[in-house]
């Protein structure tokens, strides 16, 4: 919660920013952009291939367009009295708006929250909106899986719209007996996820609702393509684009708009993906308004913009700069001394500020009409009237650049309050324990520090604070010769010491076993690293240079930090951490994640032979052996250890190499692993259940995290096959972990046990293996099948008695180009079933002969103890 600034100052911003903001009004290039969106919204043009729906107010930094788009929405709103110089509300009424402030952003797009946004604006229309809601909770719930449908503001009974939808589909498709008795919020999602087990069950079927062709299909996307770490922010616009087309079937059609603040964040990026989404975004909206505010025009009419998904003159005429009118596109200058002078004499009177006419004359001149200039002046001289005794403000008090004033402001606070705003600086968003950290005060004086003008409030949890960005840029950019000033010095040791910090929340995080709290710790600290040259602690393991680089690879799930980071560094070594894990995220494409990691393995940074080894795992996760294996040989080349040395018989027993991986195992550390993974193989599994405990404890008390729910999971799936006695709530516990922290082997595994546990009905297990297909799909390589979803088919085909799913089967195993080492459980079952596969190049330890009828013996206890058998 916000603390109240003491004495009056609480009244400040909010009597500032009236003051401030009414001044637009009066400006001659407001009038006419005023002009254009009153056309704008009362304008009623057929939609066509083109594009009209966006308009823009761009500026420099600190001439006043966030607290513009404030007071448009206000306007739109009718929350203005027509005595300010507004003029009457616009004649056409708005039925919904809807606000999106990027101000936090570091060059990305919260897709997610986007919709949130949306759908809350458009509960004022009316109450259900059943394409999108089950889009949308299909959605949720690939994305946030075991999380309950939100609550959208104050209104918080969107779980009982969705399920409502839900029953009224499911009582015409007959299927609501399917549903279980829970809460609204178990029913809305499960509701969903009923219909979308009948729609792959039955294949062609329609759900009874007004939509386009094709849009069960759609709804089945939603469900299988994004997940925790890839939350397809595509997607996410075509969810969007499914609100448009609900809102453009009602007659007449609501008019929505949508304000979106700070813009110039997305170029933060330098490949400019998230732009891309919004562009995407406003063109599928083409019956909503969007108004955007930021420093730059946009360009989107350039043919040449190919990071685009729509561009060009044809598609955007109102962008570009010699359209006829109305014109799109608005610059918000700075103020005229007109305008400069009004404001000051309203803040004179309303504040009962002491200025007198001189010196009003004087910053008229000297803030070159810039409203940020103005706002921090009115604050210097609120705190001379603060500071009572009758003191009058000089022509020196407001005079000068912007950086100074700022510095004039921080003047009127106490030195330690001054160190907490000034390493604030480090931080987009911070919160007091934070920037306590980084300035060494106190943490009472962060809190004082926090109630400051210059100190935002900013809508979240965990970090609720930010500086404006003028104000964070002079400061920044002030250096020692100003009292208080910091050397750049000063900076390094603050972003130290807020390191320190992080990795405190890092482990705190980590001993609560809080994944969010790990991804977040783990953010800021490369937040940090991206800005400032940062000297971080050592890692506890001899293997990492430094605890960042040892969090960061053992982090629940590398691409679960991506949302977390900056696109881009101002320090080499924050762009190669950057660099890393875009190697690491599945929507990199296949040969950028190699050379990404190539070019980090070549470089003088700590993650120099992480990012090797990391080019390694890529290599044979895509079945290019012989390449991971000279990796790895330079690797052993260069630092021999049973950590590199073991990387060689892994590869050649992924490979089915089993012989070579046998013997170069030999006397190595990894040779009891490598023992117990190729009995298994072989059909031999005792000694793997006898060492996994082990195995397990040792990972978890270590706090490898990462690594113990992959071996976890494959316990589990091994043991939900081969043993009667596993309690299918170690399996839940294991996938809502797992899910929680975007692990997509961990996932995986966990369906597949869920699946060969059979506690599931019909729908539910179909849902759970499409799911499961699409996974694997994402994560092998060429898009193939894994064994996990063929073991699952297999199984839950056997036991259904449906041959003609184990023939189909049999083809799409038959096609694989390759199959390694936990392939050869299923082409047992398969070839014990009657549907034997080609055979692939297998080193064999014992013959095949001999491995097939053990596996099959291990089938056959499967089936019956799910009362069935191999039999036709």
């Amino acid at each position: 919660m916000r603390v109240p600034r003491p004495g009056n100052n609480g009244d400040w911003r909010t009597q500032a920013s009236n003051l401030f903001t009414d001044r637009e009004a009066e400006s001659q290039a407001f009038k006419s952009a005023l002009a254009a969106f009153r056309q704008m919204l009362d304008q009623d043009d057929d939609i066509g291939p083109e594009r009209r729906n966006v308009l823009t107010f761009y500026g420099l930094g600190g001439v006043g367009k966030t607290a513009l788009s404030e007071r448009l929405e206000q306007w739109v709103r009718r929350d203005l009295p027509l005595a300010n110089g507004w003029g009457p509300p616009p004649s056409a009424k708005v039925e919904a708006i809807v606000r999106i402030d990027l101000h936090g952003s570091a060059g990305q797009v919260d897709m997610l929250a986007v919709l949130l946004a949306l759908r809350a604006g458009v509960a004022s229309v009316r109450r259900r909106w059943p394409l999108f809601d089950l889009a949308f909770a299909a959605y949720w719930s690939a994305v946030r899986p075991g999380d309950p449908l939100p609550s959208i503001d104050s209104w918080g009974d969107y779980a009982d719209v969705v399920a409502d939808v839900a029953g009224n589909i499911l009582n015409d498709l007959g299927a609501v007996g399917e549903l279980v008795t829970g809460t609204a919020v178990g029913l809305g999602v499960r509701g969903v996820r009923t219909i979308l087990g009948v729609l792959r069950r039955r294949r062609v079927v329609q759900l009874g609702l007004k939509a386009y062709a094709g849009f069960e299909e759609f709804l089945l996307r939603c469900a299988d393509e994004p997940s925790p770490t890839e939350s397809r922010p595509a997607l996410a616009c075509e969810i969007a684009a499914l609100l448009s087309w609900e809102l453009a079937t009602m007659t007449p059609s609501p008019l929505v708009v949508v304000f979106i603040d700070t813009t110039e964040r997305l170029t933060l990026d330098p490949r400019r993906v998230a732009e891309g989404h919004l562009n995407s975004l406003i063109h599928g909206m083409p019956n909503v308004l969007f108004v955007l505010t930021g420093r730059y025009q946009l360009d989107w009419h350039r043919h040449n913009r190919t990071d685009l998904p729509y561009r060009g003159p044809w598609i955007w005429p109102g962008l570009v700069p010699a359209a006829p009118k109305p014109l799109r596109q608005h610059p918000v200058d700075d103020l005229s001394p007109a305008d400069a002078r009004a404001f000051i004499q309203r803040a004179r009177t309303g504040l009962d500020l002491p200025l007198t006419d001189e010196v009003v004359e004087e910053l008229v001149g000297s803030s070159a009409g810039l409203p940020q200039y103005l706002e921090l002046a009115c604050q210097v001289a609120f705190s001379a009237k603060q500071a009572g005794q009758g003191r009058a403000v000089e022509i020196g008090d407001v005079t000068g650049g912007l950086a100074s004033l700022v510095m004039r402001v921080l003047d009127d606070i106490p030195h330690d309050e001054q160190r907490a705003i000034r390493a604030a600086c480090l931080f987009r968003i911070f919160n007091t324990s934070l920037i306590a950290a980084a300035a060494d005060v106190d943490h009472g004086c962060a809190e004082r520090a926090v109630t400051r003008p210059m100190v935002e409030p900013h809508d979240s949890d965990r970090f609720p604070y930010r500086l404006h960005d003028a104000v964070r840029e002079a400061i920044r950019r002030t250096d020692h010769q100003v009292a208080g000033g910091w050397t750049e010095r000063d900076w390094e040791l603050a972003a130290t010491r807020a390191a320190v910090a992080a990795h405190e929340m890092h482990a705190v995080a980590k001993a609560q076993e809080d994944t969010r709290g790990v991804l977040d710790a783990v953010g800021i600290a490369i937040q940090l690293v991206c800005d400032q040259n940062t000297t971080l602690e050592s890692s506890p393991s001899r293997s990492y240079a430094d605890w960042l680089t040892s969090a960061v690879v053992f982090s629940p799930a590398i691409p679960g930090l991506r949302a977390r980071v900056p696109t881009q560094s101002r320090t080499e070594y924050g762009r190669h951490v950057l660099n890393f894990i875009t190697a690491k995220s599945l929507d990199t494409p296949v040969e950028e994640r190699l050379a990404l990691l190539r070019e980090i393995s070549r470089a003088d940074h700590p993650m120099r032979r992480v990012a090797h080894r990391h080019l390694g795992y890529a290599l044979k996760s895509q079945c290019r052996w012989e390449e991971a294996l000279v990796v790895f040989d330079e690797l052993i080349e260069e630092s021999p250890s049973q950590f590199h040395l073991g990387q060689r018989p892994q590869i050649l027993s992924t490979a089915r190499r089993f012989v070579e991986a046998r013997d170069v195992a030999r006397g190595l550390k990894i040779e009891a692993l490598i023992t117990r993974a190729q009995e298994y193989t072989h059909g031999c599994p005792d000694r793997y259940f006898t060492e996994i405990g082990d195995k397990l404890s040792s990972l978890r008390n270590a706090g490898r995290q990462r690594e113990y729910l992959e071996d976890l999971g494959v316990y589990l799936e091994r043991r939900a096959l081969l043993h009667d006695d596993l309690d299918i709530e170690s399996v839940r516990k294991l996938r809502d972990d797992a899910e929680m922290s975007g692990h997509n082997v961990a996932i995986r595994s966990g369906l597949l046990a869920t699946i060969l546990l059979r506690r599931s009905d019909p729908t539910e297990t179909s849902i759970l293996l499409d799911r499961l297909k699409t996974l694997d799909q994402a994560s092998g390589p060429a898009g193939a099948i894994g064994f996990r979803y063929a073991l699952a088919e297999f199984c839950d085909a056997c036991l259904a008695g449906d041959w003609d799913r184990l023939a189909a089967l049999q083809q799409e195993v038959d096609r694989l180009p390759v199959r390694t080492r936990p392939w050869v459980q299923v082409e047992c079952f398969l070839d014990s079933a009657g549907f034997p596969v080609r055979s692939v190049p297998t080193q064999w330890l014992e013959p095949y002969d001999v491995v097939r009828p053990r596996w099959e013996g291990y089938l056959h206890a499967y089936l019956t103890r799910h009362g069935s058998s191999l039999s036709r």
